[in-house]
C-alpha cells in the first residue's frame, strides 16, 4: 500500500486546532519548511496513527481530540482504500474502512458506543459487531478468513519504520544477550521498530543474512565517507575492566564497534561522533528492514541534521536509491539547504504556515510554478528562501 493523501485535524473547534492541508504524498517525498513550521509534527501524526493501526500502542485517556482521513493506492481502482479514524479523549468517536471506487459503502463502519458492522467474506454480507470504545475495530476484528482486507492496513502500519536523525538513535542502549547463553535468539526480543534497538537490529542482521548485511553497511558507509574495515559487537571497556577472568563476556551487554580503515584500534559506540553513529545507526536499520521484509514505508525526520555538506548530500542519494529500488515509499524532513539543494524540486513539498495550519504545495498543486521555477536557473534552495511557490498570482509583479 502506498499513502496517497493525508489529512490530519488536532482539537478541531477548540483552542489550539492544528490542521494538515492538501498533504499529497508522492514515492518520493522531501517535506522542507522553517522551524516550527509543522514539519516534524507532520511525520509524527503519520507515525502515531501506524502505531495505533499495528497495535504498537494504546489510546492514552488523556490523549486531545485527534482525526485522521487517510487514503491509500488512489491510482488503483480496486485497491483504493479509505480509511477514517477520529479519537477524543481517549475514546474512538468515528472509525470508517472503505475499499474499491465503485462503491462508497464501507466494509467497517462503527460509531461512538462502539457498536457497527463489518462485512463478513465467508457469510457474503455485513455482521453487527460491538467493540471497546478504546480499542481500534480494525485491530481487534482482524480475522483473515472472514476480514482479510483488513490484513493491508495492518501490514502497511506495522511494517513503517520511522526515524529521528536528529536524535542519539540508539547510541546510549546497549544489547543484553538472551538468557541462558544457549538459548536461541528470538526476532521477538528484538524491538525492531524501535531506532533505539539498533545493537539488537544488527545482531539480528548479522545471524539472518550474515557478512552481506555488514559489508552493505561498510559499503553505505564508505559512500558518505566513512572507510571502515571492520563492524561488530563487543562488550563496552567500561565493562570488562570490571569482570574477572572466570566471567563469560557472552552473558554480558554489548554495544557496536567499528574500525576505520586508518586506524589501527577499534572506536567503541560511546566513541564514535553523534553525526557519524546518527549515519550508521541509519544505515544498520534501513539495510537490515530492506533484507528482512520490505517496510511499507520508512518516514525520517530532519534527515542529515549533524552532517556536513558532502556527507548530508551522499546520505540523502543513498536511502533515496535505496528506496527506490525497493518500491519503498519515503517521507523526509529537512530545512537543510544542502539537502534541498542535492534533491529534485520534483520530491519537494513545501510547507505554508498560517495559524493552525500546515498546507504543503507541491507537483500535486503547484506544478506549473515549479516548472516556471526550473526556467529561472536559480538552485533548489532559493526556491524555498524566496517562498515563489508560496507567493499568489499577481505577487511577484508588484513586487
Amino acid at each position: 500500500m502506498k499513502l496517497d493523501i493525508f489529512d490530519y485535524v488536532y482539537n478541531k473547534g477548540l483552542p489550539g486546532e492544528w490542521q494538515v492541508e492538501e498533504c499529497r504524498l508522492s514515492q518520493t517525498n522531501l517535506i522542507v519548511g522553517k522551524n516550527a513550521s509543522g514539519k516534524s509534527r507532520i511525520l509524527r501524526a503519520i507515525h502515531t496513527l501506524s502505531e495505533l493501526l499495528s497495535n504498537s500502542r494504546s489510546i492514552l485517556p488523556q490523549s486531545k481530540s485527534c482525526e485522521w482521513h487517510l487514503l491509500f493506492d488512489i491510482d488503483r481502482s480496486e485497491e483504493k482504500t479509505e480509511y477514517i479514524l477520529k479519537i477524543e479523549k481517549g475514546l474512538v468517536i468515528k472509525e470508517k474502512l472503505i475499499i474499491g471506487s465503485k462503491s462508497n459503502k464501507p466494509l467497517l463502519d462503527r460509531d461512538e458506543s462502539g457498536k457497527g458492522t463489518i462485512f463478513a467474506k465467508e457469510l457474503d454480507r455485513d455482521i453487527r459487531f460491538q467493540t471497546d470504545q478504546t480499542e481500534l475495530a480494525v485491530v481487534k476484528r482482524r480475522d483473515s478468513i472472514q476480514h482479510p482486507f483488513l490484513e493491508d492496513l495492518y501490514q502497511w502500519s506495522s511494517s513503517l519504520r520511522f526515524y529521528e536523525f536528529g536524535t542519539e538513535l540508539g547510541k546510549n542502549f546497549i544489547w543484553v544477550p538472551p538468557f541462558p547463553r544457549n538459548r536461541e535468539l528470538s526476532k521477538n526480543e528484538i524491538k525492531v521498530k524501535d531506532a533505539r534497538s539498533v545493537v539488537g537490529i544488527f545482531v539480528l542482521g548479522e545471524k539472518e543474512f550474515g557478512e552481506p548485511f555488514i559489508e552493505a553497511i561498510i559499503s553505505d558507509m564508505s559512500k558518505i565517507g566513512y572507510q571502515l574495515s571492520k563492524l561488530g559487537i563487543k562488550v563496552p571497556s567500561l565493562i570488562n575492566s570490571d569482570i574477572s577472568a572466570a566471567d563469560s563476556s557472552e552473558d554480558l551487554p554489548h554495544s557496536l564497534y567499528i574500525q576505520e580503515a586508518d586506524l589501527n584500534s577499534v572506536t567503541e559506540q560511546a566513541e564514535i561522533s553523534q553525526g557519524m553513529f546518527r549515519a550508521l545507526s541509519l544505515f544498520i536499520q534501513i539495510n537490515y528492514s530492506l533484507l528482512a521484509s520490505k517496510p511499507s514505508c520508512i518516514v525520517i525526520d530532519d534527515i542529515g541534521e549533524g552532517l556536513d555538506y558532502q556527507r548530508s548530500s551522499c546520505i540523502i542519494k543513498i536511502i533515496i536509491e535505496k528506496a527506490e529500488t525497493g518500491l519503498v515509499q519515503l517521507i523526509m524532513t529537512t530545512n537543510d539547504e544542502f539537502i534541498m539543494n542535492g534533491v529534485p524540486i520534483e520530491y519537494w513539498s513545501l510547507i505554508e504556515r498560517t495559524p493552525g495550519r500546515a498546507k504543503l504545495h507541491n507537483i500535486y498543486n503547484s506544478r506549473e510554478k515549479i516548472e516556471e521555477f526550473k526556467f529561472i536557473g536559480l538552485n533548489n534552495f532559493d526556491l524555498f528562501t524566496s517562498e515563489f511557490l508560496l507567493q499568489k498570482e499577481g505577487e511577484e509583479e508588484a513586487a
